[in-house]
């Protein structure tokens, strides 16, 4: 059984990319870190203010704040990533410094021993569950939908790369891809794609920034497919990793870590309302080389309801992660 914060060493497929190369070693960074701030790759947000910061972003932040010292400053450095399938080659060949990114994980990500991830699910299970925007159009025939094979009659956006896209077509729903989440809000709208369904945090997200005269905000359906997201590094930012997974812990033992997934995530479920949905499970089988052990941080959704009156529990670390909290173990795979 793998360690909570044990780094793997996994693989990815390089897909090309074009970027100025980055082939500073470990062995450089760790020499410059002593007189200038280390340097610190992340991804800007892909829909929504771009000066605004991502869930991944204020984990970062977070972890590295809680792991500085004055001999060891951190600079934040965004960049812009069309797509997973451009992160992914990126992340592969190494283009930017010390760029650290969340990922789904697949087991396709095992296959050429480029990256190293910390198998903790960052958003602790929240984007596995999915609730539906509508056409208004067909939003009468959505409401019924209470079986996959009524799902499967509907065309499904999907963003273009994503590992969503093939566990719906695992399951035989129609899926129609689109470059992001903003374009694929809008492919419904326009009804080239009858249902899409993102996360409950994206999902309202959207429902800030956009017009909605032309969609029907569904709320009887929910799906819901295990999807552990992971931060993912190329191996020779081995040294950024533990330090960020040393913060996280740090964050999760003093309560700040669990208070910005409620204020990030937690709260989105709880609009969500996903007791008073009809759930339609599906079976994730790109993952079935993970070990199931992030399973015990996923967050319960009975905690999340809102008739439910708040308590500080929903800022505590859960029983089982406080009996496994270790020191760093790291395994090559």
């Amino acid at each position: 059984m793998f360690s909570f914060f044990a780094i793997f060493v996994v693989a990815i497929i390089a897909t090309g990319a074009s970027a100025q190369p980055f082939a500073q070693t470990s062995a450089q960074t760790s020499a410059n870190s002593l007189s200038q701030p280390l340097i610190v790759t992340h991804k800007l947000p892909e829909f929504g203010d771009l000066k605004g910061k991502t869930f991944e972003q204020r984990v970062i932040q977070l972890a590295l704040e809680k792991t500085q010292t004055k001999s060891n400053p951190f600079e934040m450095v965004p960049i812009n990533v069309i797509s997973r399938t451009h992160a992914i080659a990126a992340l592969n060949q190494n283009l930017y410094e010390n760029f650290v990114i969340l990922l789904s994980y697949e087991d396709a990500l095992l296959e050429s021993g480029n990256l190293i991830y910390i198998p903790f699910p960052l958003e602790l299970g929240a984007l596995s569950y999915r609730i539906c925007y509508a056409n208004k159009n067909i939003v009468g025939q959505v409401q019924g939908i209470h079986s996959l094979q009524q799902l499967q009659q509907y065309k499904v956006g999907v963003g273009a790369g994503w590992v969503d896209a093939k566990i719906l077509k695992h399951h035989r729903l129609q899926v129609v891809e689109g470059s992001n989440i903003t374009s694929l809000f809008r492919m419904t709208q326009a009804g080239r794609v009858d249902l899409f369904c993102p996360s409950p945090s994206e999902y309202f997200h959207e429902l800030r920034g956009e017009k909605t005269s032309e969609l029907q905000l569904d709320n009887k359906l929910a799906l819901y497919y295990p999807l552990p997201k992971f931060l993912f590094a190329h191996k020779n930012s081995k040294p950024l990793l533990d330090r960020i997974q040393r913060g996280i812990e740090i964050a999760y033992k003093d309560g700040s870590y669990k208070q910005l997934w409620f204020e990030t995530q937690g709260q989105a479920i709880v609009r969500a309302d996903l007791g008073k949905r009809h759930l339609i499970k599906l079976e994730n089988p790109f993952i079935s080389s993970l070990s199931d052990d992030y399973q015990q941080y996923l967050f319960n959704p009975e905690e999340y309801l809102p008739d439910q009156p708040p308590t500080d529990a929903r800022h505590q670390i859960p029983k089982p992660l406080q009996n496994r909290l270790q020191t760093n173990v790291h395994q090559d795979r």
